[in-house]
């Protein structure tokens, strides 16, 4: 008859498992995929989806400064169309994927001929990219940021 109580007193103690003091203080991630913006358009607007232009003084001739960005059948991917003067030239444009369609910008520089081009990020903040800017009757551009986006996944216990 003692060894069936014994028997249980033994479970009961054994069942009985200290608190993990960490357990009630665990991190949830919740990771949201990038992959819910689709990689390529389905159309491909004609119109650029943003433009700069300011206008060079010239008694003889209509000349300006002007940036535009156009989309491309590449979701994250546009066309960059700068002129001044009469010098037009084309480059690309490559956006980061934060997980929403991007928004791009062009903002007036702090120099006469000169523009900052970005996008706007999660939160609606202007992330400046790069820098077009004509002078000493050169058109210059350059990277002022650089931007990439990291994807961590973590086990779940």
């Amino acid at each position: 008859m003692k060894t069936p109580i014994l028997f249980l007193l033994i479970f009961l103690a054994a069942c009985n498992q200290p608190e993990d003091k960490n357990a009630g203080t665990k991190d949830t991630t919740i990771v949201i995929s990038t992959d819910t913006i689709p990689e390529t358009r389905g159309t491909v607007k004609t119109a650029p989806v943003a433009d700069y232009t300011e206008n060079i003084n010239d008694e003889l001739n209509d000349w300006k400064f002007a940036v535009s960005i156009y989309e491309t059948k590449r979701t994250f991917h546009y066309t960059l169309r700068m002129q001044a003067k009469e010098v037009r030239v084309s480059d690309s444009l490559n956006i980061p994927n934060f997980g929403r369609q991007p928004k791009i910008e062009i903002h007036k520089g702090k120099e006469p001929f000169t523009c900052i081009i970005g996008f706007l990020d999660k939160k609606d903040v202007f992330k400046e990219y790069r820098k077009v800017s004509f002078k000493n009757e050169q058109l210059h551009i350059s990277t002022i940021n650089n931007y990439s986006v990291g994807a961590y996944r973590t086990t779940v216990k």
